[in-house]
C-alpha cells in the first residue's frame, strides 16, 4: 500500500460529503491516499471538497466577494461619516475602540507594513492566503490522484473531474495575482513576485514566488486544457448524460465548460489580451440561451415572498458559476447589524445612497442612471431596515416563504459579466461601435440608462461594473486592472471628497507576515 508525504489529511469517509467534514492542510501529513481514492465515490468526494472549500465564508462565502471586497471597492457604504480615514486611523490602536473600527483598515487601505496594519489584518489575510493554497493543494492532489488512478469511469467523466479539478486551481491563482500582485499596468505589475504557482502535494516544500506573468501563463495554459478536455465531455455543452448526477445536474455550481471560458475572458482582459478575452466571452454570451443561462425576466421578478420581496432577488439564472453556502443568509444579515461582528460597527452595507438614481450634493455621480433600472428595486430591502443591500438575504423565515427562494448561493461567474468584458475588449480587438453594441444590449436587460455614444464608453463600462457586480467582488478588481488612479466611494473623507487617489500600495496588500518573516521576497 503507497504511503504519500503530502499536505493533505483526508478526514471525509468515502462516498460522504459534509460542508464541516472534508479536506484541512497539516504539513506533511502522512495518509494512505489510495484508500480514500480507491474507487470512483472517493474521487467526487474530492471534487465536491473543493468547492466547498471555496464556498468557506474566509473566501468565497463572503470575504473575497461580498464582504472586505467589496468594502475595498466601495461599492458599499459605511455606516458612519469619517470613519474610513481620520477616526479609523486614530481609533485603531485604542483598545476600546479599536475591535469596532478593525475591518475598516481593508476599505481605507492600511493593510501594508509601511501603514497601519494591526494583528487582525494580518490574521484576516494570513486565513485567506492559507485557505486558497490548502485548496490549491487539494486541487493538486486530485489531479495527481486522476493522473496516477487504475479506477474504471464512466466515458467522459475522468475529463471533467480534470477539467474541473484545473479550473478550480486556475481560478485561485488569478485570484490570489489579482489580489496581492501590484497593478498590472503598474511599474512593477509584471515583474514583482510576491506569491507562488503551487504545483507541489507538500506544504511545507518552499516554492519561489513568480512574475504575474509567469504565474498567468500556467493559469492560462490550465484553462486551455480544462476548456478542451470538457468541451464534448461537459452536458452544459454537449448531448452526454451520465449517471453521476453531479456531471448531469446543477452545473452552474461547478466549473462547467462555460464558466471556463468566461474565467479565460476574465484573465485575458486581465493582461491586457484584448482579441482573446472578447473571443472567450462572446462565446459564453452566443451559447448562454442553450447552456440555461439567461437574464432574470419580468416573470421571475414577479415571484414574490409574503413581505412582497422577489424570490430570484440574487439572479440565480443569471450564473455561470456560484458557491453554495447555507451561512450566506445569516452572515448578510450580520453584516447589516450595528452589532455585528463580520465587519465590524461601522462596517455595514448600507445602500441607500448607492441603490439610488438620484444626484445630489452629498453623493457622487448616481451609480444608477435611470430609476427603472430592476437592480435597484431586486437589490435594495423594503423591510426593516429599510435600504440596506439585501441580495443575499431572505426576507421571511416562514418555512413556506424560505421554500420559495433558491438555494443560498454566491455568484462568481454571471452572463453580465462576459457582456461587460466582451464590451470593454471589443473596443480595441473589433470596433467602439461593437463594445457600445453589447454593453446596451446588457443595459437593455436591466432597464436602466442606455448608453449612447462611444465617447467615454471605458468609463461607461466602469459605471456598469459599480452596478452590476454588487456582492460580488468584482468592482475593486476593475479597478486594480485598469490601474485607475481614483477609486470612486460612497463613503466620506475629511474633506468630503468621495474618492480615494490611489498608488501601488493601496492597490495591493502585503502578504502575511508569516510568509514574509519565512523568507518570501518581492
Amino acid at each position: 500500500m503507497k504511503i504519500r508525504y503530502i499536505a493533505t489529511l483526508l478526514l471525509l469517509a468515502v462516498g460522504t460529503v459534509s460542508c464541516k467534514d472534508w479536506l484541512d492542510v497539516y504539513p506533511r501529513s502522512e495518509i494512505t491516499s489510495n484508500k480514500v481514492f480507491e474507487n470512483e465515490d472517493g474521487f467526487y468526494s474530492a471534487l465536491a471538497g473543493l468547492y466547498i472549500k471555496m464556498a468557506d465564508d474566509k473566501l468565497y462565502g463572503f470575504d473575497l466577494t461580498c464582504g472586505y471586497l467589496d468594502m475595498m471597492g466601495g461599492a458599499v457604504y459605511m455606516g458612519s461619516q469619517n470613519m474610513v480615514t481620520y477616526h479609523a486611523n486614530n481609533f485603531y490602536a485604542d483598545p476600546t475602540y479599536g475591535p469596532l473600527v478593525a475591518a475598516l483598515q481593508f476599505p481605507a487601505f492600511n493593510y501594508t507594513r509601511g501603514g497601519i496594519r494591526t494583528e487582525k489584518t494580518d490574521a484576516t489575510l494570513e486565513t485567506i492566503w492559507t485557505r486558497m493554497y490548502n485548496t490549491i493543494t487539494n486541487a493538486n492532489l486530485l489531479l495527481d490522484e486522476l493522473k496516477n488512478t487504475d479506477v474504471t469511469f464512466e466515458t467522459g467523466v475522468k475529463e471533467l473531474l480534470t477539467g474541473e479539478a484545473l479550473a478550480v486551481r486556475a481560478y485561485l491563482h488569478l485570484d490570489l495575482v489579482r489580489l496581492f500582485q501590484p497593478p498590472y499596468l503598474s511599474e512593477q505589475g509584471r515583474t514583482a513576485k510576491r506569491i507562488p504557482y503551487m504545483e507541489t502535494l507538500d506544504a511545507l516544500k518552499f516554492v519561489p514566488s513568480s512574475t504575474t506573468d509567469e504565474i498567468l501563463d500556467k493559469v492560462d495554459a490550465d484553462l486551455a486544457h480544462a476548456a478542451e478536455i470538457m468541451k464534448d465531455n461537459d452536458p452544459i455543452c454537449s448531448n452526454k448524460r451520465y449517471h453521476t448526477l453531479m456531471f448531469t445536474t446543477n452545473r452552474q455550481y461547478k466549473l462547467n465548460y462555460y464558466a471556463v471560458k468566461l474565467l479565460q475572458a476574465r484573465s485575458f482582459l486581465y493582461r491586457g489580451k484584448d482579441k482573446e478575452a472578447y473571443d472567450a466571452a462572446k462565446e459564453v454570451i452566443d451559447n448562454a440561451a442553450g447552456a440555461g443561462v439567461h437574464f432574470i425576466t419580468e416573470a421571475e421578478r414577479s415571484r414574490v415572498d409574503s413581505y412582497g420581496t422577489p424570490v430570484d432577488r440574487s439572479c440565480p439564472m443569471e450564473n455561470l458559476f456560484a458557491v453554495l453556502t447555507d451561512d450566506l443568509d445569516k452572515n448578510m444579515r450580520d453584516a447589516l447589524s450595528m452589532t455585528g461582528t463580520r465587519l465590524g460597527m461601522f462596517g455595514r452595507f448600507t445602500s441607500n445612497k448607492w441603490l439610488s438614481a438620484n444626484t445630489s450634493l452629498t453623493t457622487p455621480k448616481a451609480f444608477f442612471s435611470e430609476g427603472t433600472d430592476i437592480r435597484i428595486n431586486l437589490w435594495k430591502r423594503t423591510v426593516y431596515p429599510s435600504g440596506m443591500v439585501g441580495k443575499y438575504i431572505r426576507e421571511s423565515s416562514t418555512a413556506e416563504d424560505v421554500a420559495l427562494y433558491p438555494k443560498q448561493a454566491v455568484t462568481l461567474l454571471k452572463l453580465g459579466e462576459a457582456y461587460l468584458i466582451a464590451a470593454e475588449a471589443a473596443i480595441t480587438a473589433v470596433s467602439p461601435s461593437e463594445g457600445l453594441s453589447i454593453l446596451r444590449q446588457l443595459q437593455d436587460a436591466r432597464k436602466g440608462g442606455i448608453y449612447d455614444t462611444t465617447d467615454g464608453l471605458k468609463e461607461e463600462i466602469l459605471l456598469e461594473y459599480r452596478r452590476e457586480t454588487l456582492g460580488e467582488g468584482q468592482l475593486f478588481y476593475a479597478y486594480k486592472r485598469r490601474n485607475e488612479p481614483r477609486l470612486t466611494t460612497l463613503f466620506q473623507t475629511p474633506d468630503m471628497a468621495y474618492y480615494f487617489t490611489m498608488d501601488d500600495n493601496k492597490y495591493t496588500p502585503d502578504i502575511p507576515d508569516k510568509e514574509y518573516n519565512a523568507g518570501r521576497t518581492y
